[in-house]
């Protein structure tokens, strides 16, 4: 398997302008540990037995290099914004069980109190005082994540942001990036773009200035009729189609489509194009350009597809995704381990519930 990676000399940003010695994040084939510390509120000794060092293991084993790992301010963070006790705790053992098994760890701040990735009205754009919050939630981030090597934690500073402009969400992004400079100009952090990580998006991110220690992110679920159909939280939960979709060609058989009511016909009417993996290619390659231009990794920090759609336009779909990311030298993230979009089991610990689907991922 290729490995790509991110080495190079960074410059101190909007200061001295002089290179620190380069840092290597070589990274290629990971996964989210979702619904753990994140979109869940599942506490005590149930939380812990979720994600533990045997799962690092089963990872480690069938050739993964690193995790992403989602973590809500409400998990992290008591309502007074003193540290959570027990979260920090599960998070060191994480992180030291990973570099202990040769995995590198992402940490990424999911969710906050003042936003959500699917709120298009968040409290943190409309809010100077919750955008200070979130460079100071950074400061305690960094006093728990700094001691560990450059070379295996990233971090990730906020997901899927939904700013009403993509240089108000960049501006935000500068203010962490700089106050995180202050004392790691080593460490390697990865820029998400924003409408919740659109690769259309991705060519707006502000770089800072000669800082060659940044990833630039986005995440793809198109077309989402195929990896969200039927998604509780969608506007596709009450669809049922008399037939199945078609991946790649035409996603949506002309016979299929005829037999949908007009409510029905007008949820799908946007997907109801052929889609293949050149449609994807198309659809990246600004992305691509961009970070090319700017001499940075693009990492793929989500993709998933529910098993709605059937387990063959699943597995084709992802194929495709993945077979790009290894053309393209594209490092990337699969949403998630063990829940509804992953292939391990959530109680038996060491089964992989849907070994094609882990296979696609590595083989």
């Amino acid at each position: 398997m290729k490995r790509f990676m991110i080495a190079a000399a960074m410059v101190v940003v909007a200061l001295t302008g002089c290179k620190d010695k380069a840092t290597e994040f070589d990274f290629a084939q990971g996964v989210n540990i979702g619904n753990w510390l994140s979109q869940s509120w599942v506490m005590g000794e149930q939380r812990e037995k979720i994600f533990t060092e045997e799962d690092i293991e089963l990872l480690a084993a069938n050739g993964f290099d690193h995790i992403r790992l989602p973590v809500d301010e409400a998990q992290l963070f008591n309502t007074d914004m003193t540290l959570n006790k027990s979260t920090v705790e599960l998070i060191h053992r994480t992180i030291d069980c990973c570099i202990k098994h040769g995995l590198k760890v992402i940490f990424d701040l999911h969710i906050l109190r003042s936003f959500h990735f699917l709120d298009n009205d968040a409290p943190l754009w409309k809010s100077t005082e919750e955008q200070d919050k979130l460079v100071n939630m950074w400061r305690d981030i960094q006093g728990i994540l700094c001691d560990y090597p450059v070379t295996s934690v990233a971090y990730e500073i906020l997901n899927e942001a939904v700013a009403p402009t993509d240089g108000q969400w960049s501006d935000l992004m500068l203010r962490v990036v700089s106050m995180i400079r202050e004392t790691e100009k080593d460490r390697v952090i990865v820029l998400g773009a924003n409408m919740q990580n659109q690769v259309g998006h991705v060519k707006n991110i502000i770089v800072p200035e000669g800082d060659r220690n940044i990833i630039l992110s986005f995440h793809f679920y198109e077309p989402l009729l195929i990896t969200h159909y039927q998604a509780s939280w969608t506007q596709l939960r009450d669809l049922h189609f008399i037939g199945p979709m078609q991946y790649p060609g035409q996603l949506i058989p002309d016979d299929v489509y005829a037999a949908l009511d007009d409510e029905e016909k007008a949820v799908v009417e946007p997907y109801n194009h052929s889609y293949d993996k050149e449609w994807m290619r198309q659809m990246w390659q600004e992305a691509v350009d961009y970070a090319k231009s700017k001499g940075l990794t693009l990492y793929l920090g989500e993709f998933g597809c529910l098993v709605n759609c059937g387990e063959e336009v699943r597995l084709a779909w992802l194929k495709d995704v993945v077979d790009l990311c290894r053309e393209q030298g594209i490092p990337y993230s699969l949403w998630e381990y063990n829940s509804q979009f992953g292939f391990a089991d959530r109680v038996h610990k060491g089964v992989v519930s849907n070994r094609p689907l882990m296979e696609v991922l590595v083989k």
